[in-house]
């Protein structure tokens, strides 16, 4: 887990292969650029989760990087896999400038959440600019779990728990409401859709204010905490996200991304699994505490929890989280690994912790975990 500040940005590294997922803020990139793109270094996939700007811009800017290695494949759901390709055709200069504003209004709310902005372009445009390989297991349309159930990255299977197709394609709506709200009738898809979609949506989450909030304060035990009223994440962008099981060579990792507990408890339904064992989970969103329930943690069977959050944003992760995977696992050892310190875990939630739940291991700065 690299230090992407308080977004996600994490490889998955075996004999043969080298997967990069997500690419963390802006300002992380100086982070964690050397390790990718030192010399001979080539990226079997890059695979962007969804269009939040935490998870988005740093991958922006490895694409421009005069240094980028070699990426095979990319999987993404953006602007092409929801509109269509770019268009040639001229621009409507009143829809343009239309869009423009949304761009600049958007830029301004990731400036505020210290997401940061990327280079003044979008990734569905440089993937497009650049004939990047995307999502070619569905000859480079939309991929979610319907349409695809898993596909190979080498000796690497993932199977796609998220996310669902009506999930999706919800977040098109969400811009096609906006775009009625300014007015704009769109007939052509160029630069600037694809630019302002991108950051429009990508900020989301910053123009939602959660009505389900749970005060940590009122709490003041690790038992209150895990039991207390699970309310599921209302961001369209994180319903989105990819989510996967990944497999190779015996071992298992879910990877959550900043998927919805509902959709991660409707794969297993589909598959008819009752409780699923694995190495590692990457915990999602963060770990906020509008993600991880504690029906979620009562159907995983797992040792290994991953935190990637710098903590200077929304709070997280939330002692909620920290609490129910202690609470679930109570009887067995477990990690909780944090590739970096957050100041958001209190001393007494640490002193319980230690005096409750023993078996429960706070590992912080532990960026790198061998399976």
């Amino acid at each position: 887990m690299y230090k992407a500040d308080n977004g996600d940005c994490i490889s998955i590294k075996t004999q043969s292969e080298f997967i990069l997922i997500d690419g963390g803020t802006a300002q992380s990139f100086s982070n964690w650029s050397m390790d990718v793109t030192e010399a001979g270094q080539k990226i079997d996939a890059v695979i962007v989760t969804h269009i939040d700007n935490d998870h988005i811009n740093g991958i922006i800017k490895l694409l421009m990087h005069p240094e980028c290695p070699t990426i095979g494949r990319i999987y993404f759901n953006g602007a092409e896999q929801f509109f269509g390709k770019l268009s040639t055709n001229n621009i409507d200069l009143r829809a343009d400038f239309k869009l423009k504003a949304i761009y600049e209004e958007s830029k301004k709310i990731a400036e505020k959440t210290k997401i940061g902005h990327s280079e003044g372009t979008s990734l569905s445009y440089l993937i497009s600019n650049e004939s990047y390989k995307c999502n070619d297991v569905v000859d480079g349309n939309a991929l979610y779990r319907e349409i695809c159930d898993h596909f190979y990255i080498g000796n690497l299977k993932l199977s796609i728990i998220g996310p669902k197709k009506d999930d999706l394609f919800n977040l098109k709506n969400v811009w096609e409401d906006k775009l009625k709200e300014k007015n704009i009738n769109l007939r052509i898809i160029n630069k600037s859709h694809y630019d302002s979609f991108e950051q429009y949506t990508g900020n989301i989450r910053g123009l939602l204010t959660n009505s389900h909030q749970i005060s940590s304060t009122e709490k003041n035990s690790i038992f209150e905490l895990a039991n207390s009223k699970f309310y599921d994440d209302e961001s369209p962008t994180n319903r989105s996200s990819f989510a996967f099981l990944i497999e190779h060579d015996g071992k298992k990792i879910i990877y959550l991304g900043d998927c919805h507990a509902s959709v991660f408890i409707s794969w297993l339904d589909e598959n008819r699994i009752d409780t699923i064992k694995v190495d590692a989970v990457k915990i999602s969103h963060h770990g906020s505490k509008n993600n991880t329930s504690l029906e979620l943690l009562k159907r995983i069977e797992c040792n290994k929890f991953l935190i990637s959050t710098n903590g200077q944003s929304h709070g997280h992760p939330d002692i909620e989280t920290l609490a129910r995977i202690a609470f679930v696992n109570a009887d067995s050892d477990v990690e909780i690994h944090f590739n970096y310190s957050p100041d958001t875990i209190p001393d007494w939630f640490k002193d319980e912790l230690n005096n409750n739940y023993p078996r429960t291991k706070l590992l912080m700065n532990s960026c790198e975990v061998n399976l």
